[in-house]
């Protein structure tokens, strides 16, 4: 009797491990499901998939776990990771850059959320520290276009921007779209410049949007048009209270979150439907496109999401294909977030994508140089 109760005894853990493992294959499968699944319908497995790089790893400790233990229980991880096989590859890169690319690339892009250059000194308490040290970067890397999201622009005599930029830079032709001002020196929006004429200039609103929008640029490149979009999708806009409390939700010691849960759980739900919307908005822009795209922005979801699959369809992922890594852009509170992207049309190819460690901003600034594909040269059209 007492060889029973011992061996119950040893065996409980095992049952315990075994029950968590069922749990975080469950919600693994079920994050897989965010792709295809409208967040109007239910959001969790987006809120599921917001945290994919956490649950593979985990199931991946589990199967290493059964392994080492002989037992089959291994199974239940390993079969889980391989049908997600496709979700995974969305994270990580391993093509190597196009060898030649010197002496093929046509132009070269930058895509960078920059936080409102820190204008309201989150990062430094120097005027214009950051907006210098961005403007320094940018023009070191030389780029031909450049996306900013939340960018920022005063006026001449308060925080300028556009004519510092333009002034060291060699993109000094510009669209600027503001999606909010306040009286005549505080503009928030988005920017693109380039050294490439523009042939065409729109901006895209989204509806119930606060401080979100678009902007797309028509610009020649050796007489072809390319049109440049330029997003940046809502945020969850978490406050700083917030990034504690994730931060703190693994501690077992920690009470009293049921409060600071909900509202979470709360701006989540609500993030997730407005860039759904949004998402649909720019995928018909796309769409309508009468020339190649590049899609350049701060979508604030992840390469598992509804939001990246729907905005994606039939283009290319300039990291995916010219990249290598881990994607990680985001520099914030939440690890493992690919949330910037450079997108393509086919007829452009992606030479060498890059994510430029630099800590101005709660984002990296990514980049890729492009050439352009035969069946797209206007001349050879004719």
């Amino acid at each position: 009797m007492a060889e029973k109760k011992s061996g119950g005894k040893r065996k409980w853990p095992y049952r315990l491990m075994l029950f968590l493992n069922i749990l975080f294959v469950a919600a693994l499968l079920i994050s897989y499901l965010a792709p295809f699944t409208h967040p109007k319908i239910t959001t969790i497995p987006a809120m599921l998939a917001l945290v994919y790089p956490v649950l593979w790893i985990i199931n991946v400790l589990f199967t290493i776990f059964w392994m080492l233990r002989l037992r089959y229980y291994f199974l239940f991880s390993l079969l889980t990771l391989m049908i997600g096989l496709n979700i995974f590859m969305r994270m990580i890169s391993i093509s190597a850059p196009t060898a030649s690319e010197e002496t093929v690339a046509d132009f070269k892009i930058i895509s960078y959320n920059v936080r409102l250059f820190d204008q309201y000194k989150w990062r430094s308490d120097q005027d214009y520290f950051t907006r210098d040290a961005v403007f320094d970067f940018i023009h070191s890397q030389n780029p031909d276009i450049v996306c900013f999201q939340e960018f920022f622009h005063g006026n001449d005599t308060y925080f300028p921007t556009i004519g510092p930029f333009v002034a060291i830079s060699e993109a000094k032709n510009y669209h600027v779209g503001y999606v909010k001002t306040v009286g005549d020196k505080k503009h928030y929006g988005l920017a693109t410049f380039t050294r490439f004429p523009i042939v065409r200039r729109e901006e895209i609103n989204f509806e119930d949007a606060v401080s979100n929008s678009g902007i797309f640029t028509d610009v020649v490149v050796k007489r072809d048009t390319i049109r440049i979009f330029n997003f940046h999708l809502e945020s969850v806009r978490f406050s700083q209270a917030d990034y504690k409390f994730v931060s703190e939700v693994i501690d077992p010691a920690a009470t009293g979150h049921s409060s600071s849960s909900r509202i979470i759980f709360y701006k989540l739900h609500k993030a997730f439907l407005r860039r759904a919307r949004q998402a649909a908005v720019v995928r018909q822009y796309i769409s309508q496109s009468p020339y190649p795209v590049i899609v350049c922005g701060d979508f604030n979801d992840t390469p598992a999401s509804f939001v990246y699959s729907t905005i994606s369809k039939n283009l290319g992922d300039a990291f995916l294909e010219a990249g290598t890594g881990l994607g990680t852009t985001y520099a914030g509170g939440l690890p493992f977030l690919r949330i910037d992207y450079i997108l393509h049309s086919r007829q452009l190819k992606a030479l060498h994508y890059q994510k430029h460690l630099v800590d101005y901003s709660d984002h990296y600034p990514v980049s890729c140089t492009f050439s352009l594909e035969k069946e797209s040269r206007l001349e050879e059209s004719k």
